[in-house]
């Protein structure tokens, strides 16, 4: 894999800031399309795992402007950029971003009403095991978004068997997405557009 591609792994430096705030963008789209998926809940605590250059986050926040947001990311280029992206809810106290492993969340379990993580599953380091940490985080009535540009389908397989050899991705197919989420004690629904290759996994508790 190219050093330059760890970037969307890991952004770092100048380089990293830069592809994040491409990210913001290439991604709102994708981001809004995901968030409508998004039942209908009383929120009052959101986690935003790998949190990236923070346009999530300041879509969440304008969504649900009653609830308290935390953001974790393992890159502290993407924990700056998304200060900086949601400087407002910030200082007023009513976001929180630090650094953090999806593998070593600091926070209590099922004590968020909405966990979101979008366009970084398939970077997790362990994926069985992480995913039963996103989804322990979920409280009861609450759920679990995963978001996905990519998934395995055959219209799409050079593509993705080009990004996959590129990037390091680790893409499992939805049905094994899904199996994994319901193992976690949730109820799991799977939103595609086929034609753009996009994927949603809302699993709620």
């Amino acid at each position: 894999m190219d050093p330059d591609k760890g970037q969307f792994r890991m952004p770092v430096g100048e380089e990293g800031r830069q592809v994040l705030a491409e990210m913001n963008v290439h991604h709102r789209e994708l981001s809004e399309w995901a968030l409508s998926k998004i039942p209908d809940i009383v929120c009052g605590r959101i986690l935003d795992i790998g949190c990236g250059g923070g346009m999530l986050i300041s879509l969440l926040a304008r969504m649900f402007p009653d609830a308290e947001i935390y953001g974790v990311d393992i890159s502290e280029v993407s924990v700056d950029m998304t200060k900086r992206t949601n400087a407002d809810i910030v200082e007023s106290g009513r976001c929180h971003i630090s650094s953090a492993s999806v593998s070593d969340l600091p926070f209590d379990t099922e004590t968020f009403d909405i966990v979101t993580a979008f366009e970084t599953y398939f970077f997790w380091p362990d994926l069985d095991n992480d995913i039963k940490k996103a989804a322990s985080m979920v409280g009861t009535g609450g759920c679990l978004a995963v978001v996905s540009e990519t998934y395995p389908h055959p219209d799409f397989k050079e593509r993705n068997d080009d990004i996959i050899r590129e990037y390091g991705l680790n893409l499992r197919d939805n049905d094994t997405m899904a199996s994994m989420m319901e193992a976690c004690g949730l109820t799991v629904t799977v939103n595609v557009i086929e034609e753009r290759n996009w994927v949603v996994f809302v699993g709620r508790r």
